[in-house]
């Protein structure tokens, strides 16, 4: 595989503040648990940080990057329990990111957000765990991460 360009060989100081944040050592759920990961990948800002707050106030732990290059520097070190990612990214595309996977964790699920036709994604809709076009259906985006990953134990209610 050719060598992938650091982030910082290809940021300017505007993307640097979008660097993504790594996650804590590794655990075993025993001794530390915690919610599944979801990495999310757009190069929308706007949709970004929405996606995120939604995910987030769900109960997922929300690692959100707008540069395919951060999210395979990521994916080197760590492993997301899902992934959601924008198809039309400059340099490292998520059709990169899809195959990357694929090769790499292919249990992993991938889940494909787009603005673009299902007639132009050159099946990318049939590659992916998921395909949502934007504007997204938020429910449905939950249901199927839920099918996936399962509820967040902070969102599980005890009634008595």
């Amino acid at each position: 595989m050719p060598a992938i360009p650091t982030p910082t060989q290809r940021r300017s100081e505007k993307n640097a503040a979008r660097s993504i944040k790594p996650l804590p050592p590794a655990a075993t759920a025993e001794s530390n648990p915690r919610d599944s990961t979801i990495l999310l990948v757009d190069d929308d800002p706007a949709v970004l940080e929405g996606l995120r707050r939604v995910l987030l106030a769900e109960g997922w732990d929300v690692i959100a990057t707008g540069s395919g290059e951060n999210a395979l520097e990521f994916l080197q070190r760590h492993q997301p329990d899902l992934m959601i990612t924008d198809l039309s990214m400059d340099e490292v595309t998520g059709w990169d990111l899809l195959f990357h996977e694929k090769f790499q964790r292919p249990n992993l699920p991938v889940f494909v957000i787009t603005a673009l036709p299902v007639a132009t994604v050159g099946g990318a809709d049939r590659f992916a765990h998921e395909f949502f076009q934007k504007p997204l259906d938020l429910d449905a985006l939950i249901v199927a991460i839920r099918r996936y990953i399962g509820t967040p134990r902070q969102n599980a209610r005890i009634d008595g």
